[in-house]
């Protein structure tokens, strides 16, 4: 039996659907997120074809991070594409990590539709306006492939190159946002609890701290202090800001430590 107070490892959703992967990549990709401690590893494969979507859709639900592995042939699955739009929201309520990968082929024809991936994603289109299905089902694939495409992290492969050593670079970015901390039973991705996304540049610190600085000798500082010539000179509002990017880069750096101490101890 399942104890349910103990939180559940994280899940990976890979998201492939037509693309063709070498199995040497998947054997060392299953196999190393394993080593991260990840059992639950959901392999979006033919089988799967003609299935209930209810059924992939809780799979992602129930997933922490998803692989979303673009190539030349992904447009042809049209259920891929749903799950893809499943992902969209889920990404965009903060419930899932999703790394996109382009197999065999450029960031730039996914994300503008051209080259080969462009050509069969409009035939999808064309076939879906002679036979009047859905419009608005091919506008949210659309959507989802521009939005999930411009994330990142970001991994790319081309024939020329080992499939192993992508499986590998896969496994790392998995491991860097992956995170020991838990909510409800769930790992989330290392970015939800420290929102490593939305760190601040030592630059837009700077700029803060200055206007800070600023505002403090113009409002507040004579209201305190009788006086005001040190809060007028370079040392006040060049030095001020120059601490406070320090502070903030030594925070930064110390929370980054106390996740890989984190990390380690479990």
């Amino acid at each position: 039996m399942v104890d349910p107070a103990r939180p559940r490892p994280p899940q990976v959703f890979v998201n492939s659907g037509a693309t063709e992967l070498p199995d040497d990549f998947i054997k060392h990709l299953v196999s190393g997120l394993t080593d991260l401690g990840i059992l639950n590893i959901f392999m979006d494969r033919d089988d799967w074809w003609g299935r209930d979507l209810d059924r992939l859709f809780t799979c992602i639900e129930e997933s922490t991070i998803a692989l979303v592995i673009f190539s030349p042939c992904y447009p042809e699955t049209e259920w891929c594409l749903d799950e893809l739009v499943k992902m969209k929201e889920r990404v965009k309520n903060n419930k899932l990590l999703v790394i996109p990968i382009f197999f065999n082929v450029s960031k730039n024809d996914v994300r503008n539709f051209e080259g080969e991936f462009g050509d069969r994603f409009m035939e999808l289109r064309k076939r879906y306006t002679k036979y009047k299905y859905d419009p608005f089902r091919v506008q949210r694939w659309e959507t989802s492939v521009m939005t999930i495409s411009k994330l990142e992290p970001s991994l790319a492969w081309e024939t020329q190159s080992s499939s192993i050593s992508l499986a590998m670079d896969i496994i790392k970015e998995v491991n860097k946002e992956l995170d020991i901390a838990s909510d409800a039973g769930f790992f989330l991705p290392l970015g939800f609890h420290k929102d490593s996304h939305s760190k601040l540049t030592n630059g837009e610190v700077f700029v803060s701290a200055f206007l800070v600085a600023f505002l403090f000798r113009l409002f507040i500082a004579r209201l305190v202090f009788t006086d005001m010539t040190f809060f007028g000179t370079a040392k006040w509002l060049v030095g001020f800001p120059i601490a406070i990017v320090v502070l903030y880069q030594l925070h930064c750096a110390l929370i980054n430590k106390t996740d890989e101490h984190l990390m380690l101890d479990y």
